[in-house]
């Protein structure tokens, strides 16, 4: 058996969901939206992503509370919060 059956499989809950937002979202990428929503969804204090150009290229380093940042930046910024 592959370690996705026997580990990640049994965990997997599909669950529906309705996410709607009290504000407005204005972010062209359509297929990239999804990861947005689903951010300020959850409440995350980060949105890690290698997609400058689409996520920080056009949101900037912040939507709504939630942080935008490479894995990279995300970590020179926890280090120097000396949180790492």
């Amino acid at each position: 058996m592959s370690k996705w059956t026997q580990t990640v499989a049994p965990a997997v809950r599909i669950v529906p969901t309705r996410t709607s937002l009290n504000r407005p979202l204005v972010f062209a990428k359509v297929k990239d939206r999804p990861v947005v929503i689903t951010a300020l969804a959850e409440k995350c204090a980060w949105l890690l992503t290698l997609d400058r150009e689409d996520f920080r290229g056009k949101l900037g380093s912040e939507v709504y509370g939630v942080s935008i940042a490479t894995p990279g930046e995300f970590l020179i910024i926890q280090r120097e919060q000396g949180l790492l």
